[in-house]
């Protein structure tokens, strides 16, 4: 497949002198290219991505490629790149910009359902999501810009420590407020909303200690937000046969929040979340 990038050139502002007959003089302009190298995490519990050959850009989930690259000014999108064969190039981005000040910011995400509307990015699934926030002054004697971006998505995991009864049919997940929309020019997270999933369970018949794990942007790069997580589970029938509710779970940017209990045997009512700064936020239902 090949390589695709989209460009929307800035739009340069007619700057009128006094030459001549008065005929408009361009403003002047620069390309510059950034270079999005490698990323790293900001706090202990996200594991930094690995290298490979070939694979410039990877997420943390096992060497995953994260596939597209989104550079705006401001609300404006200046620049989408598609991961595809051409690997050694994602990541590379050359703009014109006009000469002064900018304010760009970087995504680069695996998720999906990815669309963008006056300066909101939406997903229908939010995957590792990566961001850069970038105030530069343009001049004739800018250089190439090389940017190391941050995890911006939080992670949800989740442990069932019991076994899975044969009367369990489908279990549903429901968050109180998960954010899937970014605000492009801050990075952060707008319009949360209620979100539900519910996925069949009859594989994990006769099973403890199954995980599941959901990530979600925040409203914050830096502090932490709580919102209500119920789980249910369903027999054949469609009716609820188990279900806990755990109240204020803590989610953070760039932050696994560790949950873990019984959900069809005692005790299963109530829950303990220590949490601190850099370590990952670790719960017990």
């Amino acid at each position: 497949m090949k390589r695709f990038i989209y460009f929307m050139p800035l739009l340069a502002i007619a700057l009128f002198g006094c030459k001549g007959n008065d005929e408009p003089q361009d403003t002047q302009k620069q390309q510059i290219t950034f270079k999005v190298s490698a990323f790293e995490q900001a706090q202990e519990p996200m594991n930094s991505p690995r290298k490979a050959p070939q694979a410039t850009i990877l997420d943390d989930e096992g060497g995953v490629a994260l596939t597209d690259l989104y550079i705006f000014d401001g609300s404006t999108q200046v620049a989408h790149q598609v991961y595809d064969d051409d690997h050694d190039a994602f990541g590379t981005v050359t703009l014109e910009l006009s000469h002064g000040n900018h304010n760009l910011s970087f995504i680069c995400t695996r998720s999906t359902g990815i669309s963008v509307e006056n300066g909101i990015m939406s997903m229908s699934a939010v995957r590792p999501t990566f961001g850069k926030l970038l105030a530069l002054n343009v001049t004739s004697s800018t250089p190439a810009q090389n940017l190391t971006l941050d995890r911006i998505t939080g992670q949800l995991f989740i442990t069932i420590n019991d076994e899975f009864p044969s009367t369990a049919d489908k279990i549903e997940f429901v968050l109180e407020n998960r954010y899937s929309q970014i605000n492009v020019a801050s990075l952060l997270g707008v319009n949360g909303e209620e979100w539900s999933q519910k996925v069949s369970c009859t594989g994990k018949v006769g099973q403890s200690g199954v995980q599941y794990n959901f990530n979600t942007i925040c409203p914050s790069l830096t502090d932490e937000y709580t919102s209500d997580l119920t789980i249910n589970i369903y027999n054949a029938g469609g009716s609820v046969i188990y279900s806990v509710t755990i109240e204020d779970v803590r989610l953070a940017s760039n932050t696994k929040t560790m949950l873990s209990g019984n959900l069809f045997t005692s005790p299963s009512a109530s829950v303990s979340v220590n949490h601190t700064w850099n370590t990952n936020i670790v719960g017990t239902w």
